[in-house]
């Protein structure tokens, strides 16, 4: 493994996104199960005191309305009995934060917030 700083502090936030995640997967397979379904099961080969352990059993909302929120994997105590699932209706990014993106070509992804102005035939 690396000892530079940033990346480090980087597989550890991705580490403790996996944990939401897992627990996410592993709340929806306990409902699946209580309709007669197997269960699957997650790896945990990361030591957990290496994980950034703030947002390991976060919800983010990264969707229109707050229909996510009534879900197992957004409340309650999460399946592997070591945290709380904590939904958050507007996560904050957090890293810098860039307020205002530059205009893209509609080609390439999305609908640009304003419209291209028209190519020139010259």
């Amino acid at each position: 493994m690396t000892d530079d700083p940033g990346v480090r502090d980087m597989l550890s936030f991705l580490i403790a996104r996996d944990t939401m995640h897992q627990n996410q997967w592993l709340a929806a397979i306990e409902e699946l199960e209580a309709d007669g379904l197997g269960a699957t099961p997650a790896s945990d080969t990361f030591p957990q005191d290496r994980e950034m352990s703030e947002v390991a059993y976060q919800f983010w909302n990264c969707s229109e309305g707050t229909e996510s929120a009534e879900g197992r994997w957004a409340k309650g105590p999460a399946p592997d009995g070591k945290g709380e699932f904590e939904y958050l209706a507007n996560p904050k990014p957090l890293g810098e934060t860039v307020t205002e993106l530059g205009q893209t070509d509609p080609r390439l992804h999305s609908t640009p917030k304003k419209p291209l102005p028209p190519e020139s035939s010259s």
